[in-house]
Order: C-alpha cells, then structure tokens, then sequence
C-alpha cells in the first residue's frame, strides 16, 4: 500500500474518533442540564443521581407546584388547621403534603381499644392560621391511637419495617399504604416531572433505600418522590392540531355560543363530608346510628351499662365543622319511652351548662349554634333515672324479669351554611 493512503486511512480513523468523542460530550451536557438532581451527601459532597427525565425543546424539565404556601395565600381554606379529631393520621400528613410550609408536627401514640390504629383522639390546636402557627413558633401536637399495629420507628428501630424501600417503578399508593404502617411522622414530598415512563410512575427517590427510618426522624428530613406525569413534550404539535380544529368548527362554535341560555345563578354549596358529629365510642355517626349513652351507667343494683332507679352518667359528643364554611345548626332530642321512665338530663357546651338543672328531653332542644370553619363544639349530656316514683319504678323492674325493657333517646343534628 502507498504510503499516502495508509496516512489518509489514518485521519479517517482520528476523525471518527473525535466526532465520537464530541457526540459523548453533548450527550453529557445535555444530561447535566436536564436530567440530574443533586443532594448534600455526608460529606458536604454534591452527589449526583442521573433521573430518566426527557425535556422539552427548551431544555426545561416540568415540576408540577401542586403544593399551597399559607405564607402567602394566607385565604386558602387549607390555610387554616383543620379539626382532625376522629379522622386518621393520613389524613393530617395528607394535609401536610399539600403545602409547602414547615410546620412542626409531634406525634403522641396512645393505647384505646374502642378506636382502630392510626385514629387522631386529640390534638393541641385547630382553626388557627398556619401563618399564625409558623410565626408563633408552636408545634402541632396530634395523639393517635396504636394498639399494635403501627411500627413505632423511634423505639422500633430494628423492626424491617423501620428501613426505607425502594420506591423506584412503583407507585404513590405504594408509598402512602407502607406509610400506613408507620406511627411517626415520615416526611414525604411529592414531585411531579416529565419522564418517557408511564405517567403515575416513580420514577427516583431523594434518599436511597435502605436508610433508617430512625435517622430520618432524628435529622428531621424529608424524602423527596419523584413522579412521572408522562411524557408531553409534544403537547405543542397537539395544540397545532387542536387550533387547525377549532378553526374549523369556528363557526359552529359561535352559533352554540349565541344558543346558550342564560346561566343559573350558583347554587348554595353543600356541606362535605367534614361535618360530623363523633363520640368517644363512635369515630362518625350516621343515620340511624346506635349510640352508646347510658354506656357509663353507675354501678347500681348490679346493672352497669344498663339503666335503674336513680342511675346516671354523662355521654359526651362533638360537632364537628371540616368545612370551608362557617355553619350555622341545631340539636333536637327525641324519646321513646313506653314504660314511663322518669329520664331527666342537663346539657353542657364546653364547661358551660345550656341547661343546669334536670329537665325533660323536650326541653333539651338548642336553635341557631353557630361553628366556624374547622373548629368543633364539645357536649356533655348529663342524665339520671330520677326515682320518685316506687310504684312505676316497680312495676317496670317486675315486666323486665320477663321481656326486655327498652328505653331510647334519639340526638339529631342539622346544619347550614352561612
């Protein structure tokens, strides 16, 4: 071979690998400019975890703010610490989740067999403003009910449960079942980017699994999900296409444009879910709910949980208003009393008596109470079999030694928005 194709060969051969090279090159910047997510290691160390992100023409990745800053939209209705009593434990993280706001939150674990693992029993403020919370420096306290179920991974730290999983493929509803597993409070924040996966899969994790649950909460941090919403680079070819649409039916749309009736003035919203009224036996009733009242019967005549001549108690129950709305109800009480029970009662709101001397249930009935957003009402109803009548008395106790005599009080609350 001449010597002059042999050297031509040869800068043939450089110059596919520098276009190699170059190609490696871009290749990497373009990741770095992407696709990549750095955290502190432990060293002080930027630690780089390459995330499977594909960006759009602008080299812009989409991160969904889904979250609400109390700081400054201090009139969203989300902005106020809701009344989480009765509810569960997801519900408050769920809460937490929605804004981008710190807030300090303890947990207290309590052992009570009427209520399932996980159910918030009290908690040291409501219906005051994040902002006010965040500014005075105070903490939300919350006590939820564990009787076994939950891991507590302060004390617990050994229990395989207490190591944090891989995530990775899965999806938000495998992060918040394990999370209902899990008494303390696990920090997570959702956040939502572009990914040629399938959109609802997680897609990395800040913190890699493994990591103990323990140290987690000893530093406080808070494990970052990342989840794909799919890939919509080409969302801007289908609005082209959507245009040449909408040109299209132009005039068809006008034409229903000029047919519209006109609209209906805004309906009076409907109170949520979020109004309820709770007990310490019963997380929310129901219609036709059987309520537990004479429960705490005193011992008399050996007829604990039943009710006697001169028997009392006290039965406690809470309004509660999770509405965005301020409400404005009423308590009617009803009886069933075919035997002629003489049953007297005297209400309570708060440490305050509505009434304070044994009545009869008709003249129980309270109008026009008015609850704010988020907050609750507390009640004690205060009853007693009063005794005065020996005949009566008797003749109920001799009818009870051959069938059952039944005695029932009926509580009914409406509400309104104002």
């Amino acid at each position: 071979m001449p010597k002059k194709e042999k050297n031509d060969d040869n800068n043939k051969t450089t110059d596919r690998i520098i276009k190699i090279i170059l190609v490696i090159i871009i290749i990497l910047l373009l990741l770095q400019n992407c696709s990549l997510i750095k955290r502190k290691g432990n060293n002080g160390t930027d630690k780089v975890n390459i995330i499977d992100i594909k960006c759009n023409n602008d080299n812009n990745c989409e991160r969904k703010n889904v979250t609400v800053d109390c700081l400054k939209d201090t009139q969203n209705s989300k902005c106020l610490v809701p009344n989480f009593v009765g509810k569960n434990k997801k519900d408050v993280y769920n809460w937490l989740i929605s804004l981008s706001n710190n807030i300090k939150l303890e947990i207290k674990l309590t052992e009570n067999p009427n209520y399932t693992d996980g159910t918030v029993l009290l908690q040291s403020v409501s219906g005051i403003s994040v902002k006010d919370l965040i500014a005075g420096g105070k903490k939300l306290v919350v006590t939820i009910v564990n009787n076994g179920s939950l891991v507590d991974c302060q004390n617990d730290s050994q229990n395989p449960q207490c190591v944090l999983p891989s995530f990775i493929d899965g999806k938000r509803s495998d992060v918040e079942t394990w999370l209902d597993g899990i008494a303390n409070n696990v920090k997570i924040k959702y956040v939502y980017v572009n990914s040629v996966k399938a959109a609802g899969t997680i897609v990395n994790q800040s913190v890699i699994s493994g990591t103990s649950i323990k140290s987690l909460l000893d530093k406080n941090e808070t494990v970052i999900i990342y989840i794909s919403v799919g890939n919509q680079s080409g969302s801007s070819n289908n609005n082209n296409n959507n245009n040449k649409k909408d040109d299209n039916n132009k005039k068809d749309d006008n034409k229903e444009e000029e047919e519209k009736p006109t609209p209906e003035p805004t309906p009076v919203p409907e109170l949520d879910d979020d109004f309820y009224v709770s007990d310490n036996k019963i997380v929310k009733w129901h219609n036709h709910t059987n309520l537990n009242i004479f429960k705490d019967s005193a011992k008399i005549s050996k007829v604990n949980g039943k009710i006697a001549p001169e028997s009392r108690g006290t039965y406690k129950f809470r309004v509660n208003n999770g509405t965005k709305y301020n409400l404005k109800y009423k308590i009617s009480f009803l009886e069933e009393n075919n035997h002629n029970m003489n049953m007297k009662f005297k209400l309570k709101k708060g440490n305050t008596y509505l009434v304070d001397h044994y009545v009869s249930y008709d003249q129980l009935n309270i109008n026009n109470m008015v609850l704010s957003s988020n907050d609750y009402n507390t009640y004690y109803l205060e009853w007693k079999w009063v005794g005065d009548n020996d005949t009566n008395d008797t003749a109920i106790g001799n009818a009870a030694n051959s069938a059952d005599i039944e005695y029932s009080l009926k509580i009914d609350v409406e509400a309104e928005s104002i």
